[in-house]
């Protein structure tokens, strides 16, 4: 059956007759084609498909001749559409999937990042979505160099993006930028000054003219070690380099409360939802959500995927909120000594603590420590000089 019979619609008869060449004759004289004629094997019933319209005229043609007519079944698009005609629900519904069907491939709805090391995938789906690589994008569109650029410019620290496509998923492949190890130039100027107030122990000069002397007093932001050295004919410049060792005090107070609040039993639990699509929040519940200080906060997301492990851009927040009673606890008095000992440590570049005048004592429910410490530290730190080129 040709494609035009089967949009028309094409219906089986069945005839019987006492003498089936006959009929069939007598029909092909009334001016009816018949397709595919066969004769059963008790040669009276005979099989043959007719057009649509020609139904009712080789009706009217049997019951003239006295021939047993009846349809035996019907064939082509025309008879499935009318079927399906009576069953809307059923029509919809394959209507909608063919246009999914044909929708559906030509958008993007799941992404993929691959190539990045130090930059979070978070970041680039985040700048993605700013350059409008957002779900449901056009696959041509989401392919174009205007994309690849905007998002390079968007996130500094990519040397090259590319963006293909797979199904519904867009593949972004990223390559990051590797710094330049170069050497740092050895033609600028540089001097040494003092970061703290000291007095000079110890002066040891590699590169430079030294101006302090050990047992001299100095001041924080004085040079200490001079990049520039007065040669008599001409001032030689260069980078200052050396250590400077002085004795210098530092000061120390710490204050801590004596009474703690700590919880107790729990008195009640909460748990709280809502969703999160795309950068929209949906709260399924009432108030701001800020829980009261005596109350623990739990924040759970969970990720709407689909079989084969695709992501939605839908979230799933759970928050679960407990609260507990709360009794105050006295503390004894704390020791920071110890503590006092490691933050100066940390707080000297090199250096060590000569000697410590500590107290400690107990004033309107706090512990207030103070200490006095003598050290001997390097205090040299390097600075820049602005160089200035005249006017020939």
């Amino acid at each position: 059956m040709d494609l035009w019979r089967s949009l028309n619609g094409m219906v089986q008869m069945e005839l019987t007759s006492a003498d089936p060449a006959a009929a069939i004759s007598q029909v092909n004289w009334a001016g009816i084609t018949v397709y595919d004629a066969r004769r059963e094997d008790d040669d009276i019933i005979t099989r043959f498909y007719v057009k649509r319209q020609d139904v009712k005229k080789l009706t009217a043609l049997a019951q003239k001749r006295g021939y047993d007519l009846s349809v035996s079944r019907r064939r082509g698009i025309y008879w499935i559409g009318k079927r399906l005609f009576h069953r809307p629900i059923l029509t919809i519904g394959i209507s909608l999937l063919l246009l999914i069907a044909m929708y559906l491939p030509t958008r993007v709805f799941f992404f993929e990042i691959e190539g990045n090391t130090t930059i979070p995938t978070r970041l680039i789906l985040e700048k993605c979505q700013q350059c409008g690589i957002s779900f449901g994008i056009s696959r041509r569109e989401v392919r174009s160099e205007k994309m690849k650029n905007a998002l390079l410019q968007a996130i500094p620290e990519l040397q090259w993006a590319g963006i293909n496509t797979s199904g519904c998923t867009a593949v972004i492949t990223v390559r990051e930028r590797t710094p330049a190890q170069l050497p740092q130039p050895d033609n600028g100027v540089s001097s040494i000054v003092a970061t703290r107030d000291g007095v000079i122990t110890e002066c040891t000069v590699t590169r430079g003219n030294p101006v302090c002397k050990v047992g001299q007093a100095v001041k924080a932001g004085e040079v200490l070690i001079s990049g520039y050295t007065d040669c008599g004919i001409a001032i030689q410049a260069t980078q200052a380099r050396g250590e400077v060792y002085a004795a210098t005090n530092r000061n120390l107070t710490a204050v801590t409360p004596l009474q703690w609040q700590v919880q107790q039993t729990k008195t009640a639990a909460q748990k709280k939802y809502s969703v999160i699509i795309g950068k929209k929040r949906i709260n399924f519940y009432k108030g701001s959500g800020i829980s009261p200080t005596t109350c623990d906060k739990m924040y759970e997301e969970s990720y709407v995927t689909l079989p084969g492990g695709f992501q939605l851009p839908i979230i799933i927040v759970t928050e679960t909120i407990v609260c507990y009673d709360e009794a105050g606890v006295t503390l004894p008095e704390p020791s920071l000594s110890n503590f006092a000992q490691r933050y100066l440590q940390e707080q000297m570049v090199a250096g060590t603590v000569v000697s410590r005048l500590e107290n400690g004592a107990t004033e309107d429910g706090v512990y207030r420590f103070q200490g006095n410490y003598a050290c001997t530290e390097m205090i040299g730190q390097v600075r820049s000089e602005e160089t200035i080129k005249p006017y020939e």
